[in-house]
């Protein structure tokens, strides 16, 4: 037979996954973030630095799914 090519997916569920995730922490980043602003104009100073905490992490945490993601190997052509 002659020679066949074919390109391996880049579909992996992994991947997907640790995207989805990304996007989540990123929107709970934001209204973390919400959260934040709202009681620092409430002058509740605990509530504030306790959501920007987590408004913080959250985005740190996002960063490093889409960059994790971002390293996946591009779809290379295989030869059979």
């Amino acid at each position: 037979m002659g020679e066949r090519s074919e390109i391996v997916s880049a579909d992996d569920p992994f991947n997907e996954a640790v995207a989805t995730t990304g996007l989540f922490l990123m929107i709970s980043a934001i209204i973390a973030l919400a959260f934040a602003l709202g009681s620092w104009s409430l002058s509740e100073t605990l509530f504030a630095v306790l959501s920007g905490a987590v408004a913080l992490l959250s985005f740190a945490a996002s960063m490093f799914c889409f960059t994790s993601q971002a390293r996946e190997q591009a779809p290379v052509e295989v030869s059979a």
